[in-house]
């Protein structure tokens, strides 16, 4: 019994993976953070996640961003009503609390996937995924 289990296992493991396409952004985090496993390809040169300026909560767009070691993300809405939050994934986190203004950027300098949110609304999360 133990050795079916091992081969159930192992076909299970060897046939995960996906798509790296940049249409889809592909399942390609070792480590499910704040729900993402499919990632916005932002690698051509960094982007732009965007949130609600008004108080009512939204996503961020978009929620799941991947992008290349020493390349830039910036946050543009307002940090009034969603200040950003360091969330979850790998540590240090890049992503700094910030809760005034209406744009900031992070650039990450380390492989890894880093979880950020919105301080007062749970249901604004995300990750962004950075690749050597």
């Amino acid at each position: 019994m133990k050795s079916l289990a091992l081969v159930i296992f192992a076909l299970s493991v060897g046939c995960g993976g996906g798509s790296s396409s940049s249409t889809d952004g592909g399942s390609d985090a070792a480590v499910v953070v704040n729900g993402c496993t499919n990632f916005s390809d932002l690698t051509a040169g960094g982007g732009t996640i965007t949130f609600p300026t008004q108080a009512t909560p939204a996503q961020y767009q978009p929620n799941c961003a991947r992008i290349k070691v020493h390349q830039t993300l910036t946050w543009t809405g307002s940090f009034t009503s969603h200040p950003l939050m360091p969330a979850g994934g790998d540590s240090p986190n890049p992503i700094q609390a910030t809760s005034s203004g209406m744009s900031k950027s992070f650039t990450f300098d380390s492989p890894g996937t880093f979880g950020f949110g919105c301080g007062i609304h749970a249901s604004m999360f995300g990750a962004v995924l950075v690749e050597p």
